[in-house]
């Protein structure tokens, strides 16, 4: 099952340009852009998720924290929205993230193709599986890679496993900036299964 979601990004010509992609229904939408309503959104998920008060008070606190502090480097770090897995196999939670942003451009005015992002990708990440793909919007940049610290380095991963990360980065339109869908997930058990639902997700990105 899937959930149809959309977002906007600024232009360089100052007008908002609206985004489509579509998500599984078990993954949770959280904007950022505003932390009122990143807050309510925040405790939404946690009334969703721990709906006795009284009994799951101590795990309502601690999954507040820990969503809101995800929440809140996320907007820091630019983000437009987090999306988080609700999913479950077998009553086992399917941990994975997306985080949507805007990525300005390091020299206003010069649009960078795709194959030079790329390479500038390989530079940065040596040992990162990195190529140019053809979504419906057109070329983009894919970048698959393991990292221990979820990027992060106040975060790390429990007996030196390491998180999956495919980032595509994407050009918009009438613009220099390009979209960053950065997907997640440390469970490296289910990681290429779930490599193929982030792949489809990217594969959605429509422009309105």
């Amino acid at each position: 099952m899937t959930d149809v979601t959309e977002g906007s990004a600024g232009a360089s010509t100052g007008q908002p340009l609206a985004y489509r992609l579509i998500t599984p229904l078990e993954w949770y939408r959280i904007p950022l852009a505003e932390q009122a309503t990143r807050d309510r959104s925040v405790q939404a998920l946690v009334d969703r998720t721990c709906p006795n008060r009284d009994e799951d008070a101590a795990r309502r606190r601690e999954l507040s924290e820990f969503i809101g502090n995800l929440a809140s480097k996320a907007a820091f770090d630019g983000g437009l929205e987090l999306y988080l897995s609700q999913q479950a196999v077998l009553g086992v939670p399917v941990p994975a993230s997306l985080v949507v942003q805007v990525e300005a451009p390091d020299h206003p005015g010069l649009h960078a193709p795709a194959a030079v992002i790329a390479e500038a990708q390989r530079l940065e990440h040596p040992d990162a599986e990195v190529g140019v793909v053809e979504l419906s919007t057109g070329e983009a940049v894919r970048v698959r890679r393991r990292d221990a610290f979820e990027g992060d380095e106040d975060i790390q991963l429990p007996d030196g496993r390491a998180s999956t990360i495919v980032t595509y980065i994407v050009p918009i339109p009438d613009s220099d900036a390009h979209l960053v869908l950065a997907f997640s997930t440390p469970l490296e058990e289910l990681a290429e299964a779930l490599v193929e639902v982030f792949d489809a997700v990217a594969g959605s990105l429509s422009w309105k």
